[in-house]
């Protein structure tokens, strides 16, 4: 009987060691795992703000004709913005690395499912986090470049239209000709030439800013305009001398130049130059943007599971 006693009691001492471990070794991963959670948590503290920029930047309101005013898009603002998280991004990035790697380096000495599924979701969670920045700076880094050429280009635009108005009134007031009416007229056509200048200027900054894009179109219809305009302005110069062959050779000139000029103007389309650019960023970032939704949605998911994982094993 004494014998039989003392077996139980080395069982049971046994068993409450084993038990004991078990609880050892739980209390330990709950650590190791609260541990890596608040680790992501101080990430989510810079994430956030990069988060808000990313999502702004894919906007389909933010890089169109009608934003004007408070809405209209700045290059200051966003480059103002990203310097704000830039220098969080390679910080962040290391700590979550290190969270991958000290989490897959335990998954290997789990046993129970609920633990690896548990330390899978927290790798989970920072290697979505780890794709979010990728993407997430490939999306600001095309709107930089995007924004700015849409701005040059929209300012290039205006000055067409500008230059246009212009060109109309100078052309009413040359049909009645007097040195009066030519000397206003030949005015209205400099501001006008200045005017196709600047837009002529900006395309070519807008494609400087923005590589890829092609803006020559709009460019060749510009320099065709700017032609017309010297012609219009050497028939001006040759009335005021009253070099009669001169001003009928410069009108000629100028009427063949115009008619140029509209067969380019039908082969611009419907869009504005900067809804080829907006176009054209929307299309570059289609996959990034996708990639990051994807990627918040499953950051998403496995912050759920470890609240409840968490809370249940707490």
């Amino acid at each position: 009987m004494f014998v039989v006693v003392c077996a139980l009691l080395v069982i049971t001492l046994v068993g409450g060691q084993a038990l004991m471990s078990m609880r050892e070794q739980q209390k330990s991963l709950l650590d190791t795992l609260n541990d890596q959670v608040d680790i992501i948590k101080s990430c989510d503290e810079s994430l956030l703000p990069f988060d808000e920029l990313v999502i702004e930047q894919c906007d389909a309101k933010r890089l169109s004709p009608s934003a004007t005013g408070d809405a209209a898009p700045s290059a200051e603002a966003l480059n103002e913005g990203y310097r704000a998280v830039v220098a969080e991004i390679a910080p962040m990035r290391a700590q979550l690395e290190d969270s991958i790697a000290s989490m897959e380096t335990l998954q290997s000495s789990l046993s129970d499912n609920d633990d690896k599924e548990a330390a899978s979701q927290v790798v989970t969670a920072a290697r979505s986090r780890l794709n979010m920045l990728d993407a997430g700076v490939n999306i600001i880094e095309e709107s930089l470049m995007a924004t700015e050429a849409f701005l040059k280009a929209r300012s290039g635009w205006n000055a067409v239209i500008n230059a246009d108005a212009a060109i109309r009134e100078a052309t009413a007031l040359a049909e009645e000709m007097s040195k009066e009416n030519i000397l206003a007229s030949q005015a209205k056509g400099n501001e006008a030439l200045a005017f196709l200048e600047e837009a002529q200027q900006d395309f070519s900054q807008a494609e400087a800013a923005y590589p890829g894009l092609d803006l020559a179109a709009f460019e060749a219809y510009v320099v065709k305009r700017m032609e017309s305009q010297q012609a219009a302005l050497a028939a001006d110069d040759a009335y005021l001398s009253r070099n009669k062959e001169e001003l009928e050779a410069q009108n000629s000139r100028y009427n063949a130049l115009e008619e140029e000029a509209a067969a380019l103007a039908q082969e611009l389309g419907e869009d504005d130059p900067e809804q080829i650019v907006a176009l054209r960023f929307y299309k570059e970032i289609e996959a990034d943007q996708g990639a990051y939704e994807a990627e918040r949605l499953k950051a998403g998911n496995a912050d759920a599971f470890l609240r409840e994982y968490l809370g249940t094993a707490s």
